[in-house]
């Protein structure tokens, strides 16, 4: 039927005067056609969107009467909020770059209540298509039992609990999850107040009070989860979580509540509490394990170590050859598992047994772990060059500790090319700095990127090179403490750059 009108008021728009052009040769008869349409408003409106006819059914939607409305902008019955963003004037635009435009929106009447339209608007042309103005069809669909229908209809396929409440608080629609979630049957609910099921918390988000009006409470809670407590027909009660939307009709603002039982997800919050309090125990229980043992074990190893080597320095040469080479084996691994002993020792303190944060230059640190490599770096001929470091809030000796361990493994892992090796440091936006210690050493294959932070994990045998795999897991541990990350970038025979990150 709007089409078909659409279709009408089009073709009869030929001469310049739109009025005259649209009813002039049968005026009286459109005048009784349109105005015994009372489900609908049909009006026309000039290219600038002025009022130029009213009928009968725009008279009972709208709330004005002809001579209050023709000669006024057809913006008057958008939303303010629409009025501001421009949607009148892109309404016109559509229409005329297409011909026709159908939409559905909030309207507001002369009373300033506001009701949901269906809408379509149609460009009037004359023969050689100028454009002449507009028709415009709307539908009042807060009317409509099939609007409504459909409403309740995706009401009742929502998997969460759906609730209606006016802005008085009271319950005027829900779904069957409504029902199941709290024991009520429908009947024992609508037109009860809302603090029956939820007893604080939402009734309080719809009232307006002396700073804010209903609507500005409402708005402040749109599209927030909200986690409140819920109570069952029976009275017990259960953790839910709600999201609120607004529903505009006829009688005002009714606010729709999604509702979703939350009992599962704070249990699993439980769980995992205790879970991480339960780790947490367990790696305080290892750390301070291998502190006591490591501690504890070097006094009788220290002695192992020192008859071992007494046994060496007076019987070497004296006993066949084979006696000889097992008192260098028990030296030997005396010495080792020494090192190995010092290592988890110096580990398990990293990270926990630090000293306060205190704001330092790094620039500091990296000279102080220069000075106790000094023998190293002077014998291998490395050149160490920095830029200028930033100042960072952390423990200085630990700092000390993560650059002294880097710079070491630089030289440590060198090819026969003259080593340089180069430390600076870059800002991330305002959070953290990220520091780089980069060489142009042996390289490290992709691969091995995540195993070489692991404790006593070692790429090369003892023959090779000396240690015990620790270095880089206590940087890692220091760093992580610090609030950072380190990681590596590299490639074989082409150098390593290792990057931490501090935060600013």
């Amino acid at each position: 039927m709007i089409r078909e009108f659409s279709q009408v008021l089009a073709t009869q728009v030929e001469t310049p005067n739109l009025v005259e052009d649209v009813l002039w040769d049968s005026e009286e008869k459109y005048r009784m056609l349109l105005d015994g349409i009372k489900d609908y408003a049909i009006f026309v409106l000039d290219p600038h969107g002025q009022i130029l006819s009213w009928n009968a059914g725009a008279e009972r939607i709208k709330g004005y009467k002809a001579e209050e409305i023709i000669g006024r902008n057809f913006s008057c019955f958008f939303p303010q909020q629409d009025i501001d963003r421009g949607r009148p004037e892109e309404v016109l635009r559509l229409t005329a770059a297409r011909g026709r435009h159908e939409e559905q929106g909030m309207r507001v009447r002369k009373n300033g209540s506001r009701f949901l339209a269906s809408v379509s608007f149609t460009a009037l042309r004359d023969r050689n298509g100028n454009l002449r103005g507009f028709s415009e069809f709307s539908h009042d669909l807060s009317e409509s039992q099939e609007s409504e229908a459909k409403y309740r209809g995706l009401l009742e396929a929502a998997p969460d609990a759906m609730v209606v409440v006016d802005q008085g608080g009271k319950i005027v629609l829900l779904n069957v999850q409504a029902e199941k979630q709290f024991g009520y049957s429908r009947d024992e609910l609508v037109g009860q107040r809302v603090t029956n099921i939820i007893p604080e918390g939402f009734a309080e988000r719809l009232i307006a009070d002396g700073t804010r009006s209903a609507a500005e409470a409402l708005a402040q809670q749109i599209g927030t989860g909200i986690e409140l407590t819920g109570r069952r027909k029976d009275g017990s009660d259960f953790p839910i979580e709600i999201m609120l939307s607004p529903l505009e009709n006829a009688e005002g603002t009714l606010v729709t509540a999604a509702i979703r039982n939350i009992t599962e997800r704070k249990q699993s919050e439980v769980r995992l509490v205790n879970t991480v309090g339960e780790l947490k125990r367990s790696n305080d229980e290892l750390q301070q394990f291998a502190y006591v043992a490591s501690h504890d074990l070097q006094e009788p190893l220290r002695m192992v170590a020192s008859y071992t080597q007494l046994l060496a320095q007076r019987y070497k040469g004296r006993l066949d050859s084979d006696a000889d080479e097992f008192i260098a084996y028990a030296v030997d691994g005396s010495n080792r598992m020494q090192a190995l002993i010092r290592d988890l020792l110096t580990y398990s303190r990293a990270g926990t047994n630090g000293k306060a944060l205190q704001q330092i230059s790094s620039s500091s640190a990296l000279e102080e772990a220069l000075t106790n490599l000094r023998a190293t770096i002077e014998e291998s001929g490395a050149i160490v060059t920095q830029d200028s470091l930033p100042a960072v809030t952390v423990d200085e000796t630990q700092l000390t500790q993560v650059f002294q361990n880097l710079v070491g493994n630089a030289v440590k892992y060198r090819t026969a090319e003259a080593l340089r090796v180069h430390v600076s440091a870059s800002s991330n936006g305002s959070h953290e700095w990220i520091f780089s210690v980069k060489d142009n050493g042996l390289g490290i294959d992709p691969q091995y990127f995540q195993r070489i932070f692991v404790i006593f994990q070692r790429l090369h045998g003892r023959e090779e090179f000396k240690g015990t795999g620790i270095g880089l897991s206590i940087c890692k541990k220091i760093v992580e403490r610090l609030g950072g990350k380190i990681w590596v970038e590299s490639q074989p025979e082409k150098g390593s750059t290792f990057y931490f990150t501090l935060p600013r």
